[in-house]
């Protein structure tokens, strides 16, 4: 993996796997510049949202979720079986 930063200085994280550097990046991760309602959110650009692949756009409590079924995953190999929807999932 590897990390490389926009002209806006925004970091993006790509697998050499999935993309060609520098001729095109599948973006795995990226910060966002879209600013959340966080006491430092101004000061620290990037640091509200995250883009997931190339259409998903999470806040900081959706990465902390997304890092646990992450964590289960490695650990089992597995996702976790079916959830309950969360607050505006279409299921």
């Amino acid at each position: 993996m590897r990390i490389i930063e926009t002209d806006r200085r925004f970091r993006i994280l790509f697998h050499k796997k999935y993309a060609s550097f520098p001729v095109e990046i599948t973006r795995l991760l990226q910060e966002s510049s879209a600013v959340g309602d966080y006491d430092d959110s101004m000061k620290r650009g990037g640091s509200s949202y995250l883009w997931v692949g190339q259409d998903h756009h999470l806040n900081r409590e959706e990465v902390a979720e997304l890092i646990g079924f992450m964590a289960h995953w490695l650990a089992h190999k597995q996702l976790p079986k079916e959830t309950e929807a969360t607050d505006g999932e279409k299921e």
